[in-house]
C-alpha cells in the first residue's frame, strides 16, 4: 500500500510526523497554540511582564527550539494586546557571525583558540548589537506598519538625553547585515534629531579657511599701501581664529581617534571601523556623557550600563521588559556539538548578575551534554552562577502519556477540514493495541522527535506489508511491536553514543 494511500483514508492532508526541525515544521508553526505543550512550559515562560531567567538542558530533539517559538508567539500576542507594557524580544541562536568576528579579532590563524578567551562582555556585546540593530532598523524602516510608525513618533517625544543615549548606542552597537553604515547613521541623528550642525569635515574646511584668510590678509596688509588697518584686523582674525578652532578641533580629532581605536578593539564580537567610529563620535555634542557607555578594557559594568539605557529608551516606545532567547549553542560551526566547547561557549553567560538584571529575562536552552559538566563544576563558578535561582530545567523529560496526547494532537490537526476527527491515537490500530501499549512505546522513545520517527516508521512498516486491495487501514500489534524494538534499539544506542 502507498503510504499516500494510507492518509487518505485517515484524509489527512499532510504526514502528521514528518518533521524533525521545529523551525521547518509546518505542522507545529500552524497549530502552536493548540498542540500539547510540556508540562513545565507555564514554569519555563513566566509572566512575560515580570521576566525571569530559566535554564532548560535537554536532549536533541526534546523540544527546546519547538518551546522558544511557542514562547515567542505567546509574546507576540501580548505585545499585541498590551501596547503600553509589550517584550521586547532578542534572539540570540546564531552565533557563528560573532564567533567568526572574536576569532578575526583575537586569533586569526586558529579559530577555536577564540573559545578560550570568550567572556561575559563579547555576549553582552553580541546581545546588545542585536537588540539595538533591530530598534534602528524599525525606526530607519519605510514600512507602514502601525506598530513602526507609532514608534517613530515615540521616539522624537523621548528627552534629549535618552535620544543621545540612543545615538551612542547605534554607533556602538548598530550592525546591519546589509547596507552601508554611514547612511544608516546620518538617517538615524536626522530622526533623533540630535548631532552637530557642523561635521569634523566641516570644521577642517572652516579651520583651513581662517587660515587662508589670515594668509591673504597678511599678504594683502603686507605689499598694500592703503586701508592697512582693515588688512591688518583680517590677518589677525584669520591667524587667531586658525590657531585657537584648529587646536581644539586637533585635539578633538586626537581625542576621537584615539577613543576609537581602543573601543573597536574592546568590542570583539562586532565588527568596528575606528574612523567611522572616530566621525560618529564627532557628530555627538561634547556636552554629552558619552564616555559612560564607551566600553572599556576590563570594565564588565559598562555593558550593564548600556543594558539599563536601552531599556530605559525603550520603556517610552511602550516595552516594560527584555527577554533573549538563547538556543542552539551547540550549533555553531566553532563548537560542533563538542561538549567542551560548549562549556567554554556557555559558561561566562551562566552569571548571576548578568541573569538577575532588573527588567530582563533569559531564556537558556541548552544542550543536555552539559549537565554533567554542570555538576562537576568547582564551587567559585556554581558560587557565580548561582543556579538555584535560575528556574533551572535538568533534563527537560517527557512521558510516554505526554508524548501520546502530542502524537493525538498532531494527528487531529493534519486531517482536514470536514473529516471526522480521531478520538485517540489508538483508533489507527486494531483492537488488539490498547491506549497503555502506545504510551509504553512512546515512552522508550523520550522525546518528540524520536515519538514522531518511531510512529512514521511503525505508519511505513505497514504500509510495506499491506496490499491496496486488501483495505486494512488499522496497523496489527505485531508491526507496532517490530518497530519499537527497531526503534528503542536505535535510541538506546543513540544513548550510549553520546
Amino acid at each position: 500500500m502507498e503510504i499516500q494511500r494510507f492518509f487518505d483514508h485517515w484524509q489527512l492532508r499532510e504526514n502528521p510526523f514528518q518533521a524533525e526541525e521545529a523551525r521547518n515544521d509546518s505542522v507545529y508553526a500552524r497549530t502552536m497554540e493548540s498542540t500539547v505543550s510540556h508540562p513545565d512550559f507555564e514554569k519555563i515562560y513566566g509572566q512575560p511582564t515580570v521576566p525571569s531567567t530559566s535554564i532548560v538542558l535537554g536532549e536533541k530533539g526534546s523540544g527546546k527550539t519547538a518551546m522558544r517559538l511557542m514562547m515567542e508567539r505567546r509574546i507576540e500576542a501580548h505585545n499585541a494586546a498590551h501596547e503600553n507594557d509589550r517584550v521586547w524580544m532578542v534572539r540570540y541562536d546564531d552565533l557563528n557571525r560573532f564567533l567568526d568576528q572574536l576569532a578575526h579579532a583575537l586569533t586569526p590563524g586558529d579559530p577555536q583558540a577564540g573559545l578560550e578567551q570568550i567572556r561575559l562582555a563579547d555576549h553582552q556585546d553580541a546581545i546588545l548589537s542585536l537588540a539595538v540593530t533591530e530598534l534602528v532598523d524599525q525606526l530607519l524602516s519605510d514600512s507602514k506598519d502601525r506598530l513602526i510608525r507609532s514608534q517613530r513618533k515615540k521616539v522624537r517625544k523621548l528627552s534629549r538625553e535618552l535620544r543621545l543615549d540612543l545615538a551612542v548606542l547605534a554607533l556602538l552597537y548598530d550592525d546591519p547585515r546589509h547596507g552601508e553604515r554611514q547612511p544608516r547613521w546620518q538617517r538615524l541623528k536626522r530622526v533623533l534629531g540630535v548631532g552637530r550642525l557642523v561635521s569634523r569635515q566641516g570644521h577642517s574646511v572652516f579651520v583651513l579657511g581662517l587660515a587662508a584668510i589670515g594668509l591673504i590678509s597678511g599678504g594683502l596688509w603686507y605689499f598694500s599701501e592703503a586701508i592697512r588697518w582693515e588688512w591688518q584686523m583680517l590677518a589677525v582674525l584669520g591667524i587667531g581664529g586658525f590657531f585657537g578652532f584648529g587646536a581644539t578641533w586637533l585635539s578633538r580629532f586626537f581625542k576621537n581617534g584615539l577613543r576609537a581605536r581602543k573601543v573597536c578593539r574592546e568590542l570583539r564580537t562586532i565588527a568596528r571601523n575606528p574612523r567611522f567610529f572616530a566621525d560618529g563620535l564627532w557628530d555627538l555634542p561634547g556636552g554629552h556623557g558619552v564616555e559612560s557607555l564607551l566600553p572599556e578594557k576590563g570594565d564588565q559594568d559598562k555593558r550593564y550600563q548600556a543594558t539599563k539605557r536601552f531599556l530605559q529608551i525603550v520603556n517610552g516606545l511602550g516595552y516594560g521588559s527584555l527577554i533573549v532567547f538563547v538556543d542552539r549553542l551547540d550549533e555553531p560551526v566553532m563548537v560542533n556539538s563538542d561538549g567542551e566547547r560548549m562549556r567554554k561557549l556557555v559558561w561566562p553567560l551562566l552569571n548571576n548578575k548578568f541573569l538577575q538584571q532588573e527588567g530582563f529575562g533569559a531564556k537558556m536552552l541548552l544542550p543536555l551534554e552539559l549537565a554533567p559538566l554542570l555538576e562537576r563544576a568547582d564551587s567559585d563558578f556554581k558560587q557565580q552562577a548561582r543556579l538555584d535561582k535560575q528556574n533551572m530545567i535538568n533534563p527537560l523529560r517527557w512521558t510516554g502519556s505526554t508524548l501520546y496526547d502530542l502524537c493525538t494532537s498532531r494527528f487531529r490537526n493534519c486531517q482536514k477540514g470536514d473529516a471526522e476527527r480521531i478520538g485517540q491515537l489508538s483508533e489507527l490500530f486494531q483492537d488488539e493495541v490498547d491506549e497503555r501499549d502506545l504510551v509504553d512505546a512512546l515512552d522508550q522513545m523520550h522525546q518528540p522527535r524520536d515519538a514522531f520517527k518511531f510512529l512514521y516508521a511503525v505508519i511505513q512498516r505497514h504500509c510495506q506489508n499491506t496490499t491496496g486491495e486488501s483495505g486494512s487501514h488499522k496497523i496489527p500489534k505485531l508491526t507496532l511491536d517490530y518497530v519499537r524494538q527497531e526503534q528503542s534499539e536505535r535510541v538506546m544506542n543513540l544513548y550510549r553514543r553520546r
